[in-house]
């Protein structure tokens, strides 16, 4: 296969899905899209924590089903992203830095990767090293349910199983950081020491 061949199905496979999601987005939603993006610029979105956020989605490496629900008790950082987002890779070293820091502190983080390849995904995990779980929402479902409208998104979830917070557009390791002091600080465990 020429180089030129494998850059054009490069671009054709993710156009294909973003075009496919947006149809079936239209079809499930009475002729609105949505207005899926890529979210190049910060800014956080309004949320309302009265019902409790959830999914069941594989993990990438074929080990099984992640639930939210299996983080209870934590403060959980949900950050849906794809592998051929340039925010998202842009974000991505800030993200596992931040993940590293709270970790040992009742922080978890998941990243749904959406409409995207596994094995993209997998490669993009070992690229950036990312030590927290991945999970694949290749068909976009769950991203739709939590009504996400553009990549990178992010969503901080309190203790309890509440969205407190939430971010469309690249996040600095400073940012997450001050977001996530402020999410245990709302919902503090016992005896906590915040770096």
């Amino acid at each position: 296969m020429t180089q030129r061949k494998i850059i054009g199905f490069a671009v054709l496979v993710p156009t294909t899905l973003i075009g496919l999601l947006l149809i079936w987005a239209v079809i499930q939603n009475d002729g609105n899209p949505g207005g899926l993006a890529v979210n190049q610029t910060l800014g956080e979105r309004n949320v309302s924590a009265q019902e409790r956020a959830s999914f069941e989605l594989p993990s990438i490496d074929g080990d099984g089903m992640v639930r939210l629900s299996d983080f209870r008790g934590k403060v959980v950082l949900v950050d849906f992203w794809s592998s051929w987002c340039p925010p998202c890779r842009q974000e991505s070293p800030a993200l596992e830095a931040v993940y590293e820091d709270f970790s040992d502190l009742g922080v978890e983080f998941v990243g749904i990767a959406i409409w995207d390849v596994e094995s993209e995904t997998r490669k993009f995990r070992d690229a950036f090293e990312l030590k927290y779980p991945i999970v694949s929402d290749s068909n976009g479902r769950v991203a739709v349910e939590w009504g996400v409208v553009g990549i990178p998104e992010k969503f901080f979830v309190d203790r309890d199983g509440l969205v407190v917070k939430k971010y469309a557009g690249p996040m600095t390791r400073d940012k997450l950081g001050l977001e996530l002091r402020e999410v245990l600080e709302m919902s503090p465990a016992p005896t906590t020491a915040l770096p």
